[in-house]
């Protein structure tokens, strides 16, 4: 997934809030900020998550770009399947009385008009505020089964690593797994999954499995026990 986060506020630049890793297009917010997020075109899926808070209940409305075409669609995981969200009418809207909240922390795949419809990508940009304070912690849930996630601080990184047990030490969603959970990142090109799985005594991830900005993933919490996983917005 391309994704950027830029700058919004002085101060952040100095605190060096986001990132897990050193890279090039993810740069410091504190407080507030916005992440730009392409979805792409011809009626494909991308795998999102809102990075932000936008303090208006983080309603479909509002934090998806208006230009998504009819035929668009929103799915959002039930824990044992998809519930579909579709846009209709001229000009396309979602169905009136729509109130889906996408808070941070929950994953949700949008697919850009139908397939071979030539619509375009479009760049979708979140803007709001970091939900925890510098030095706060957020703890997501992690039941046993199928969760669609998405990192609820606007961190990058590595959710799990190969031949470790966790991952990134921010962003890290694959250590409090047991052997055989599995996490699944999104595939734009192929249009599938990639699936890292933790095995062996002791319990290693296989392959690694990271994302970007506002991108979400599903976590395979097979054998249990539902566990959770804590993340702080570091200075």
């Amino acid at each position: 997934m391309r994704t950027k986060t830029t700058i919004l506020s002085a101060v952040a630049l100095a605190a060096g809030v986001l990132s897990s890793q050193a890279q090039s297009n993810v740069y410091s917010v504190n407080i507030v900020g916005y992440a730009n997020t392409v979805l792409q075109g011809n009626g494909k899926f991308t795998l999102v998550a809102n990075p932000f808070n936008d303090g208006n209940g983080n309603q479909v409305t509002n934090i998806l770009n208006a230009l998504l075409p009819k035929q668009s669609q929103v799915l959002t995981w039930n824990g044992a399947t998809f519930n579909l969200l579709q846009k209709g009418g001229t000009p396309a809207t979602f169905p009136a009385g729509t109130d889906l909240p996408l808070p941070p922390g929950i994953g949700f795949f949008v697919r850009n008009g139908a397939v071979a419809s030539g619509a375009p990508d479009i760049t979708n940009t979140f803007v709001g505020s970091i939900v925890v304070p510098v030095g706060g912690s957020i703890t997501s849930a992690v039941p046993v089964g199928f969760t669609l996630q998405g990192s609820p601080i606007p961190y990058a990184g590595n959710l799990a690593i190969a031949g470790q047990g966790g991952g990134d030490t921010n962003i890290n969603f694959g250590g409090p797994l047991d052997k055989q959970s599995q996490i699944l990142t999104w595939n734009l090109v192929g249009q599938t999954y990639n699936i890292a799985q933790k095995g062996g005594t002791p319990a290693l991830w296989g392959s690694t499995a990271s994302i970007g900005v506002g991108e979400g993933f599903f976590i395979n919490n097979k054998l249990g026990p539902a566990t959770n996983v804590v993340q702080t917005l570091n200075p």
